[in-house]
């Protein structure tokens, strides 16, 4: 995130159950005096319609209107329009693809975070195998909110899965910095590293135990060499997927923070569908943080800091 927070951009469906998006939005906005985007993206209005021949210029623009009526009504009754700063221009309604929509505003306006409903059904993977909110995370400039309950922020249990790579390394800091800005710094956090089977039990020389204590002194480091707290650190060895979401249901996690590479997904064993199998799955709110959010020469330039995937070297290893 930049040292500053001044926008966020909050995609609505404008229903009555995007309320709680929106306030969670306006709770965020509260929290670091940014200036919050209300922003709706339509399609064409539908077939019935044109089968009929009632689609001309005018029709569309008193739709387009009744749409913006719409969203400044979701603004006045979830207190977004009484913040200082907000204004109509900050009400965006717009005809064309959702996430390419969101993500140019995002760009535009330099926004510091997007906030994205889960599902109106309450089922997240809907959305994440759909065209919103992973298309939104594939390109956004900046971190991605994606609430599945609003009444889980600010969070009282906060998981933050790392591969001790850079781009985990970001997704760290930027967490972290986060939760600091929303009030939350006091919540229970937890960095989890998860180890391969194969990793743990694949060598000649050591046992499972010394190969985790070994993973465990990394994850420490790695920690510390982020400022953040070495007492954070927790390794699991399993499948990862599997172990995130264990991790999440038993600890009732009410935000995960996930750090991706975009169009790749997560780096080493975070790769294509592990990491979309985290994010269709998870119950809890994600805080997911493309490398996107940073510029390139500066996620670049944390290699050489945080050094690259795990590898376990004894002789670093203090007794």
């Amino acid at each position: 995130m930049s040292d500053t927070f001044k926008t966020i951009v909050i995609g609505t469906s404008l229903s009555a159950m995007s309320d709680d998006i929106v306030r969670v939005g306006l709770d965020i906005a509260e929290a670091t005096g940014a200036v919050p985007w209300l922003v709706h993206v339509h399609s064409r209005p539908g077939s019935s319609a044109e089968m009929f021949g009632a689609v001309d210029g005018k029709w569309i623009v008193e739709y387009e209107n009744a749409l913006r009526d719409q969203l400044a009504e979701q603004a006045q009754r979830t207190g977004l329009a009484s913040l200082p700063g907000f204004g109509s221009r900050q009400l965006h309604s717009v005809m064309g693809s959702t996430h390419g929509e969101i993500t140019e505003l995002a760009r535009r306006e330099g926004a510091d975070l997007i906030v994205l409903g889960a599902s109106e059904s309450g089922a997240l993977h809907r959305l994440l195998l759909g065209s919103t909110a992973d298309g939104v995370i594939r390109k956004a400039p900046c971190p991605v909110l994606v609430i599945h309950s609003a009444a889980a922020l600010p969070p009282a249990r906060v998981e933050i899965p790392v591969d001790l790579s850079p781009v985990s390394a970001d997704a760290l800091r930027t967490g972290l910095d986060f939760l600091r800005r929303i009030g939350a710094e006091r919540a229970e956090k937890e960095a989890l590293f998860v180890l391969n089977p194969l990793e743990a039990e694949g060598s000649l020389q050591f046992t499972p135990d010394q190969i985790e204590s070994f993973a465990l002194d990394a994850l420490r480091r790695f920690l510390r060499a982020n400022d953040a707290s070495p007492g954070l650190g927790r390794v699991r060895i399993g499948y990862p997927a599997e172990e995130i979401l264990a991790t999440l249901e038993e600890r009732r996690t009410d935000l995960a923070i996930l750090g991706t590479h975009g169009r790749q997904g997560f780096e080493r064993l975070m790769l294509g569908s592990i990491a979309q199998g985290v994010m269709r799955r998870a119950t809890c709110n994600l805080l997911i943080v493309p490398p996107s959010a940073r510029p390139r020469q500066e996620v670049a330039g944390e290699i050489a800091r945080v050094g690259a995937d795990w590898k376990f070297v004894p002789d670093e290893v203090s007794a």
